[in-house]
């Protein structure tokens, strides 16, 4: 069984569910199209606790059942890329896959630990990815699918079908790149120097009282 969450409009969003110090608080559309010189995209999400001095006793637990990239051309979609984790064997993250960046003095504080370090509980296996937010809770735990070529005209929309459990709530976003092989050279507003560029940012999950249920986002409202 499982649960289809549309967020359609302003009222139905959780403001329990943000995390302390989140840098997007709801969905927010910067980009719908690159500006010129970006032609890669990026799908990413992030996940952290509700409060920085959770307990780690505190349940903060998110399995995911499968993440999609949807592209969108007039009335037509397709999906681009999935990842269904139908690993035999645990495969754990490197940091060209995802990262434990710092919660504090800012969210992604440039100035801590250079850039980010390794995710130590985040796994995926037997067809689940699994993540024990609950033993980062000064950490935002952060994830992202390959970079892929832009199509001129498209939107981009992700589809997820997870399981939120507890003081725990999960973002997704994208981003544009330049390059499939642009590599991260600061953040840069504007988007004028910087190798990536905010496209958008969704709404946060929290908890779905035990239920898998499959977002889909952004809701473009």
């Amino acid at each position: 069984m499982f649960v289809i969450f549309f967020f359609c409009k302003q009222d139905d969003f959780n403001k329990a569910s943000v995390p302390e110090g989140a840098i997007w608080l709801n969905e927010t559309i910067r980009r719908d199209i690159p500006i010129q010189g970006y032609a890669a995209l990026v799908i990413w999400a992030q996940a952290a606790t509700l409060r920085s001095d959770q307990p780690l006793t505190e349940l903060a637990l998110v399995t995911v059942d499968y993440m999609e990239v949807i592209e969108i051309v007039n009335k037509d979609s397709s999906v681009i890329f999935s990842e269904h984790y139908k690993y035999q064997n645990p495969k754990y993250f490197t940091t060209n896959e995802a990262g434990l960046y710092c919660r504090y003095p800012k969210w992604f504080d440039t100035g801590c630990n250079d850039e980010h370090s390794g995710v130590v509980n985040m796994v995926a296996y037997n067809d689940f990815l699994t993540l024990d937010i609950s033993q980062t809770p000064t950490n935002i735990v952060h994830w992202w699918a390959p970079k892929l070529n832009y199509r001129q005209g498209a939107k981009y929309c992700v589809r997820a079908r997870l399981k939120i459990e507890g003081k725990t709530a999960v973002q997704f976003g994208m981003d544009y790149w330049r390059t499939l092989n642009s590599g991260f050279n600061g953040y840069d507003f504007s988007c004028e120097t910087s190798n990536n560029c905010e496209a958008w940012i969704t709404d946060w999950v929290g908890e779905t009282k035990g239920e898998f249920v499959t977002v889909v986002f952004p809701k473009r409202r």
